[in-house]
């Protein structure tokens, strides 16, 4: 990939939508591999994550942003700051995703107010287009949107699990970026440590082994990571809870859940990273941690 050329492209576009819109299927569909948690639940994503895809001539950096909401608490404040920074200051393109099968238009209003003040073009993708059977369905949203963004520049229908609509995305977005130098070396797919996914992968399996509030009251840490070292790669984590009655519920009776929870996790960690680990779990508990600005500040949520 040449990236010295004077008609070289790179920027950044942004995935911007409310939580469940499937921004991470999509990011993953576009980097081509497993790099963002995906579950069946809302706010899986609650810090921005970047992609870099790369062709000839081109570097596009994806952000999976978390999935917009009215905060309810201060983890949820910083992940409104992480879109709002994204979308308003980030950005060369947005990409304003909304679930076809259940649009609920009038929930994105405030969405529609922010991506309304950038200045950058706006794609509109329509996601989980399987779902629809009436393509009259995805007209009608489509003209709604442009109501509320007569800026609109293109739409597009994907399918993200099944890749349907990702491959002219993908080239609709290189085409649409500013003439610039890459901003990330040749090779490179993302700007986050190893680490950083093993600890996202284990709550992603959180998120789809546990129930009602667990997930969201519960932040992983990776205390110790050992690589190099063929079978004996080792990575222990911390899973801290808000409430002394959590702790029961994860680890399960006889610490069948947990178990569980270690396996799965494990297993994905090792398909990404491409070698063997042992995982070890404990779960600790940090009293009311998504409103502890010092521990907010400790994971990366708030900025020094």
């Amino acid at each position: 990939m040449s990236t010295q050329t004077e008609h070289f492209r790179s920027g950044f576009a942004v995935l911007a939508g409310l939580p469940n819109a499937g921004k991470s299927t999509l990011l993953n569909a576009l980097a081509g591999g497993l790099l963002s948690a995906v579950t069946d639940k809302p706010q899986t994503t609650r810090q921005n994550i970047l992609a870099i895809i790369e062709g000839e001539g081109f570097q596009v950096v994806f952000v999976d942003t978390p999935g917009f909401l009215r905060p309810r608490y201060k983890l949820q404040q910083t992940m409104a700051a992480c879109v709002e920074r994204a979308v308003g200051e980030d950005a060369d393109l947005v990409l304003l995703l909304i679930d076809a099968s259940a649009p609920d238009l009038p929930a994105h209003q405030e969405l529609f107010d922010k991506i309304s003040q950038v200045f950058c073009p706006v794609y509109l993708v329509l996601t989980k287009t399987d779902l629809v059977k009436d393509t009259a369905v995805l007209a009608e949203v489509e003209a709604n949107v442009r109501k509320q963004l007569p800026a609109l520049q293109r739409v597009f229908q994907v399918c993200a699990p099944k890749e349907k609509g990702v491959a002219a995305l993908k080239e609709a977005v290189a085409q649409a970026m500013p003439q610039s130098p890459a901003y990330f070396p040749p090779g490179q797919w993302t700007d986050r440590w190893e680490r950083f996914y093993a600890a996202e992968f284990i709550r992603e399996q959180i998120f789809k082994l546990y129930q009602k509030e667990i997930p969201y009251s519960t932040q992983v840490e990776i205390e110790k990571f050992t690589e190099d070292l063929g079978n004996k790669n080792y990575i222990r984590a911390l899973i801290h809870v808000e409430r002394e009655s959590q702790k029961p519920i994860l680890i399960g009776k006889g610490g069948a859940a947990i178990a569980k929870l270690r396996q799965q996790a494990q297993k994905r960690i090792e398909e990404f990273l491409g070698r063997p680990y042992r995982l070890e779990l404990q779960v600790v508990v940090s009293p009311n941690w998504r409103d502890d600005p010092q521990f907010l500040e400790r994971f990366g949520y708030i900025e020094k």
